[in-house]
């Protein structure tokens, strides 16, 4: 276990639903307690370590893929993750 507690935002979750995408959603928020840097970076890290992220959740079951942003915060412990935006996916690769 890594010590790190992800929590989705009420926006965040909210848009899941209307997406059809809630499990999805929820099977992303324990892979990231698991991982908490997956995807991509968004512009540099703060000076505290805190960092904006974007990754996706591949279409599936019905569910279309997603763009999923988030925030990981290091400090002060513990470790924390809340998912802020999801998004259907555009298609395009990230850079």
């Amino acid at each position: 276990m890594s010590g790190v507690i992800a929590a989705v935002t009420v926006r965040a979750a909210d848009r899941a639903k209307a997406l059809g995408a809630e499990q999805a959603l929820e099977t992303l928020r324990q892979e990231l307690e698991l991982a908490p840097r997956l995807g991509v970076l968004l512009g540099p890290p703060r000076q505290d370590g805190t960092e904006v992220r974007k990754t996706k959740i591949e279409p599936r079951d019905g569910v279309p893929g997603l763009a999923v942003a988030y925030v990981y915060t290091p400090q002060p412990p513990p470790p924390t993750v809340a998912i802020v935006a999801v998004t259907p996916d555009d298609g395009v690769p990230a850079e």
